[in-house]
């Protein structure tokens, strides 16, 4: 793993190599950013299901001002820790160990932008996951929520969000999401 671009640019990242751990790849991480463009410059950026960190890492080497961190394991948080300590990015984050539905409760509203990833397998996740985001107010009114799933899920998530775009790399899609009221 490594980051693409911005002040970091072709840094190595460390990561593990787990089977219950599916990074975002390069080439899913690059055309992300690719699309967000200058975008991400000043932003404040949210990472759930974090894994070892590297779209959070990517986004402040872009140019976010800030970037929270939300993963359940230990072992990913400690990885985590370890990207931003090599980075020199640790004043700029914050990580929180918890369970992403139950955490972002915690949070201070008006991200900017909202990245999450759950585990491919727990499609409920995605939905629970963006209802908690709006129960929270964590969006800015001009935010949005990118979300990366399975290719072969089509997400509904309902007449309160906007599928605005959404963009297939081999098994990973991305698909981008804001609140209709907003």
């Amino acid at each position: 793993m490594r980051i693409i671009a911005g002040q970091d640019k072709g840094r190595n990242l460390k990561s593990l190599d787990r089977r219950d751990v599916r990074p975002t790849s390069d080439r899913t991480r690059e055309a992300l950013f690719n699309i967000l463009g200058p975008e991400i410059i000043g932003t404040r950026f949210l990472d759930l299901y974090a894994g070892f960190g590297g779209v959070g890492i990517e986004a402040m080497s872009r140019g976010a001002d800030e970037v929270v961190y939300i993963e359940q394991d230990r072992q990913n948080i400690e990885i985590i820790k370890e990207n931003l300590a090599m980075v020199d990015y640790q004043d700029r984050s914050q990580v929180i160990k918890g369970d992403v539905t139950k955490a972002i409760g915690r949070l201070r509203p008006n991200f900017d932008l909202i990245f999450m990833d759950p585990p491919y397998k727990k499609e409920d996740l995605y939905y629970k996951t963006v209802e908690k985001i709006r129960d929270y107010k964590l969006l800015h009114p001009t935010g949005f929520i990118i979300i990366e799933h399975d290719a072969e899920i089509d997400l509904d998530l309902s007449s309160k969000y906007d599928l605005f775009k959404r963009k297939e790399y081999g098994t990973a899609a991305i698909t981008f999401a804001r609140e209709e009221d907003n």
